[in-house]
């Protein structure tokens, strides 16, 4: 649909324009049967009788013009004319010669009219007004045109140059195909359509204004409308819920192992059983249980400049760590290797370089740096009940002349979720 103010293009069945806002519901109002023209015409007014009118043959036609209380007119309606009725003629006179009477023009005449009026593409308005416009009342006691004389031409209409459909006066753009006429601004300025800013989806959802129009319309909803989303989230929820419960597993457990997954909670796995592979393997005066107690007692065994572990998929050549615990999932190490910073023995020892952890059938490599203390980024992905670490190589002590023949650990802790239940 075009709109008649504004000439914009507008879908179908709109009613409102969606550009000036004017109501382009007249249409269908004023012709829903589809007629060609709901306008009627005002009926001819007779003239009054005078004695001068007595002695002339016939009644001049009156012109007859549309209501000024009409209402809008289809655009696709054709102007009509209301017939004028012939006068009974005089018997002493004779009878004058018919007129040409005003109807549709024809298309040849359109084209007479628009090289006559060579302004009626853009000003249709002049031109429907200088078409209507009354002339001076005809003198009844003239006589007839003589035959020879040349018929007056048809009151043109104003029409469009486009579609060839009437066009009411004071009409900027066409009813029917949108065409411009008049200009909005001075001087027959060009129609600019205005830039509105949009605003972001961000803008609009922290606007207290757009809160408060949300929260208006959603009031203004019937409950089933209004608590439709809390009833599928429940409904969602529940259907969750029993899924889990039919697999085995609990939705509590199910929802708080997410929630430390989300903040990344890490706790100790206790209790822990550390294992020396071999068991005399361990060096004098230590023992396995000093790699899980928490406290600065370290664990030793015998190294040399000459000894060097085996890497990952080979058959051990040094000792071996396992720990033993309940089967849970290891997402990572907290690994004290070598002596405690502050104990001055720490350069003189072996300290461990290159290691590799052994899970199920996985074996991954680690080199660690020198330091009493880092975190060995590991996870199992599965639950597991035993790890195992070698050592392949060792950083070398500082001072040669008074090295100890050894390579310990201070502490080793495993890490994972808090326990769900």
């Amino acid at each position: 649909m075009i709109c008649e103010e504004c000439g914009e293009t507008n879908k179908s069945r709109t009613e409102f324009c969606m550009f000036c806002g004017a109501y382009l519901g007249w249409q269908d109002e004023q012709n829903p049967s589809g007629s060609a023209d709901m306008t009627q015409p005002l009926p001819a007014q007779p003239a009054a009788q005078s004695p001068a009118s007595s002695r002339t043959p016939a009644a001049q036609p009156t012109a007859t013009t549309p209501s000024a209380g009409a209402t809008r007119q289809s655009p696709m309606a054709a102007p009509q004319t209301s017939r004028p009725q012939p006068a009974q003629p005089h018997p002493d006179q004779q009878p004058p010669r018919p007129q040409p009477a005003a109807g549709p023009t024809s298309p040849v005449q359109r084209a007479s009219n628009a090289q006559t009026a060579p302004n009626a593409r853009t000003t249709p308005t002049a031109q429907y007004a200088a078409t209507t416009a009354p002339g001076p009342p005809a003198d009844p006691r003239i006589s007839a045109t003589p035959a020879s004389a040349a018929a007056p031409a048809a009151p043109a209409i104003a029409l469009c140059p486009t579609c060839d459909r009437t066009v009411d006066e004071g009409r900027r753009f066409c009813g029917h195909c949108g065409t411009q006429f008049i200009g909005p601004g001075a001087g027959g300025a060009p129609l600019t359509r205005p830039v509105v800013k949009r605003d972001t989806w961000w803008s609009r959802l922290w606007n207290r204004n757009d809160r408060g129009s949300r929260r208006a319309f959603r009031r203004s909803l019937p409950p089933l409308y209004r608590w439709r989303r809390v009833i599928v989230v429940v409904l969602a929820l529940a259907l969750i819920g029993a899924g889990l419960t039919l697999v085995g597993r609990s939705p509590k457990s199910f929802v708080l192992a997410r929630y430390y997954d989300l903040k990344g909670s890490l706790v100790s796995v206790t209790p822990v059983a550390p294992v020396i592979i071999p068991p005399e393997a361990s060096a004098a005066g230590t023992k396995p249980e000093a790699l899980v107690d928490g406290t600065a007692e370290a664990w030793q065994m015998n190294w040399s400049d000459t000894t060097q572990g085996s890497p990952c998929g080979v058959p051990p050549t040094t000792p071996v760590i396992e720990l033993n615990f309940d089967r849970t999932r290891i997402r990572a190490i907290d690994m004290r290797a070598g002596l405690l910073a502050k104990n001055p023995n720490r350069l003189l020892q072996f300290r461990p370089q290159n290691i590799w952890i052994a899970y199920a059938d996985q074996c991954k490599p680690f080199t660690l740096l020198d330091v009493d203390r880092q975190p060995v980024t590991l996870d199992t992905k599965v639950p597991v009940d035993s790890i195992r670490i070698g050592v392949q190589t060792a950083f070398a002590p500082k001072q040669p002349a008074g090295a100890q023949p050894v390579l310990g650990f201070t502490e080793i802790t495993l890490q994972s979720r808090p326990p769900v239940r």
